[in-house]
C-alpha cells in the first residue's frame, strides 16, 4: 500500500476527519496508514498511543473549547507520573461526547479565566488549580503524590493552595482537599519521597525533615537528604534505578561514607521495601527511640 500523501509536518499530529481528507482519500484514512485517536480524530500508524498523543487528540476534537484538568493539566506542566492507560481529562463549559473505550474523560465545569493557563500542549487549570483539583478528587496516596510533584514543578507555595482552596469554596471535596494541604510539602522531590514519607508519618513516626542538608564541621556541603530526623542524625533515602549505575554508585559510597564518618545513619528504600515496610518502621523506631 502507498504511503498516505501526508506532509511530513503532519506526521504524527491528531487531526480531524476534515482536516486528514484535505491531503488524502477516504480510502487512504480508512486503511491501515491510520488510526483514530478520539471519535472523528486521526493520527498515523506509529504514532505512540500515549497521553500525549490523546491529550492532543482531545483537545483537536473539542475545537479549543475544552481544557486539561486533573492529572492530564499536572502532565502538560511537567509531571510525567500519568500511565499510558489513564483517561486524558478535559473541562468544558459544555457537554460532550466521550470516546469508547473511555481515554478521553470530559467533564463539565466553568472555569474562572484566572484559573486557565496556557502549555505548550494546549490549554490546562493554573498549577494551583490543578494541585487543589488533584487533592479533592484522587485517592491518597496518589493526590498528595501527584500535588507535591507539581508544587515542586512550579513553584506552588502552600498558602497559594490554601488560598486557592477558599476561592473554590463550595466545590465538591474542598473540605477533604484543606486537611490534605496541610500535609503537602512542596520541598519533596519524587512522588516516591512522597509516598514515603507519607508510610512513616502514618506508622506514628516523628515527622521528618524533607531535604534536610548536612554540612561538616567547616561547614563544607555533604549531603542533602531526603527525609531526615537531624536531632538523632538517622535518614531515609528512596533508592530509584539509577543508583544502580556504577558511576552512581560509587557517588553514593563515597557520600554514605562521608555522612557515616559525621554519625549518621541512613537507610536505604526501594520500592519493594516501601510496598512492605514493616522491617524499615521497626528499625527506625529503634533508632529514633534510642536517641
Amino acid at each position: 500500500m502507498s504511503r498516505p500523501a501526508v506532509p511530513q509536518r503532519l506526521v504524527g499530529v491528531p487531526l480531524r476527519r476534515q482536516e486528514l481528507l484535505e491531503h488524502v482519500t477516504t480510502a487512504q484514512l480508512a486503511g491501515s496508514g491510520f488510526r483514530q485517536v478520539v471519535r472523528g480524530v486521526h493520527v498515523t500508524a506509529g504514532t505512540p498511543d500515549d497521553h500525549g498523543t490523546r491529550v492532543l487528540g482531545a483537545l483537536r476534537a473539542l475545537r479549543g473549547r475544552g481544557v486539561l484538568g486533573g492529572l492530564s493539566a499536572a502532565w502538560a506542566h511537567g509531571v510525567p507520573e500519568v500511565r499510558d492507560d489513564e483517561p486524558v481529562l478535559v473541562l468544558a463549559a459544555r457537554p460532550a461526547p466521550r470516546s469508547r473505550p473511555p481515554l478521553v474523560v470530559v467533564q463539565q465545569c466553568a472555569l474562572p479565566a484566572g484559573d486557565v493557563v496556557e502549555t505548550r500542549w494546549g490549554p490546562a487549570t493554573s498549577p494551583v488549580r490543578t494541585a487543589v483539583d488533584l487533592l479533592r478528587t484522587l485517592p491518597m496516596p496518589r493526590a498528595l503524590c501527584a500535588a507535591e510533584a507539581l508544587a515542586h514543578r512550579c513553584g506552588v507555595g502552600v498558602d497559594e493552595v490554601l488560598a486557592q482552596l477558599d476561592r473554590q469554596r463550595g466545590d465538591r471535596g474542598v473540605a477533604l482537599a484543606r486537611r490534605r494541604a496541610q500535609r503537602l510539602v512542596p520541598a519533596a522531590e519524587s512522588p516516591q519521597e512522597t509516598a514515603l514519607r507519607l508510610v512513616l508519618e502514618d506508622a506514628g513516626l516523628p515527622a521528618p525533615v524533607p531535604q534536610h542538608e548536612v554540612h561538616d564541621d567547616a561547614g563544607r556541603f555533604v549531603a542533602r537528604l531526603d527525609l531526615a530526623w537531624p536531632s538523632a542524625r538517622v535518614a531515609v533515602e528512596y533508592d530509584g534505578g539509577h543508583h544502580r549505575e556504577a558511576r552512581q554508585h560509587s557517588r553514593d559510597l563515597a557520600r554514605h561514607n562521608r555522612l557515616r564518618a559525621l554519625g549518621w545513619t541512613v537507610l536505604q528504600v526501594d520500592a519493594r521495601v516501601l510496598a512492605r515496610p514493616e522491617e524499615l518502621l521497626r528499625q527506625l523506631a529503634g533508632l529514633l527511640g534510642a536517641r
